[in-house]
């Protein structure tokens, strides 16, 4: 059950531990060490809203019930759902000059604002990969329970531990490679979401087009009350449910919403293949330690 959360931190830390890095990089590289601080301050404080953000929709969470409840959660998964989609998308098409980009946007803002304006990129660049971590979080733990959380926890983890690998240079890993693969996982799990939040949805009385049941092959109920492996509830199965979004007895919509959004991305990455000038990674930047630390 953790590992959709843990994949989804990580990538989400590695992508934040990126930022910093270039950035403290091109201070070094650039003799302006003075505005390290202002790096590290910004991104603190992107952190600890990040928190305040998590802590105001769990709140939220907590006092709505019945209907509202289920609508909230609804479309907070689907929103998840579309930001996680709008990440892979990004990276395919921008991820090769994104350290260019960074270290552009530093010389800009360390030029004309100093301190304060470094201070402020890395805040909005570290504050976007905490918003979306914490409502990709919020979604999973709306789907599979609280167990999110370690998940949540075991990637920040590695990724604060490859950041600092890759800061000091003593780790190289292809972010080419990295990112390939896991946009491949989050794609599924992205579908997971939009069929479940379709289905919460559903639940609330909301988008109640075709059949609610188009089959269910959910294995009968054990005698002693347990589920069996392969039941949405089971353990086999309720990793694939975890994982993507597999449901014993889904709804029409359901099944609709989850086959046209893989086509979709199936679609805008084979036309991405087709024009490779979109999507080429320099050898510059195929290995992260050359484009963070040259």
């Amino acid at each position: 059950m953790i590992i959709a959360p843990t994949i989804i931190s990580l990538r989400e830390g590695i992508e934040a531990a990126l930022v910093i890095a270039i950035m403290l990089s091109y201070l070094r590289k650039t003799n302006r060490g003075d505005l390290r601080r202002f790096v590290l301050g910004g991104a603190g404080v992107a952190l600890i809203s990040s928190v305040g953000i998590a802590l105001l929709m769990g709140f939220v969470w907590g006092i709505l019930e019945g209907p509202v409840l289920a609508t909230f959660e609804g479309f907070v998964v689907l929103i998840a759902a579309l930001l996680l989609t709008t990440m892979i998308l990004w990276m395919w098409k921008a991820g090769p000059k994104v350290s260019s980009d960074i270290e552009d946007s530093v010389e800009r803002k360390s030029l004309s604002q100093s301190g304060v304006g470094v201070a402020l990129l890395s805040f909005a660049l570290v504050m976007r990969e905490g918003v979306e971590l914490v409502l990709f979080s919020m979604a999973l733990v709306i789907q599979d329970g609280l167990q999110v959380y370690l998940g949540v926890t075991i990637g920040l983890l590695i990724a604060v531990v490859l950041g600092l690998g890759i800061y000091q240079g003593s780790l190289r890993i292809s972010l080419r490679s990295f990112f390939k693969w896991t946009s491949a996982i989050l794609i599924l799990v992205a579908a997971g979401m939009v069929a479940y939040g379709i289905h919460e949805l559903q639940e609330a009385g909301l988008l109640l087009i075709g059949p609610l049941e188009v089959w269910n092959i959910n294995p009968p109920v054990l005698p002693d009350g347990s589920y069996p492996l392969l039941h949405d509830n089971g353990l086999i199965g309720g990793l694939l449910k975890a994982m993507f979004g597999y449901n014993g007895n889904p709804s029409l919509l359901e099944v609709t919403g989850y086959v046209i959004y893989l086509l979709i991305l199936a679609g805008y990455y084979t036309y991405q293949q087709r024009h490779p000038q979109a999507y080429t990674v320099t050898s510059a930047h195929e290995e992260t330690p050359v484009s963070v630390t040259s």
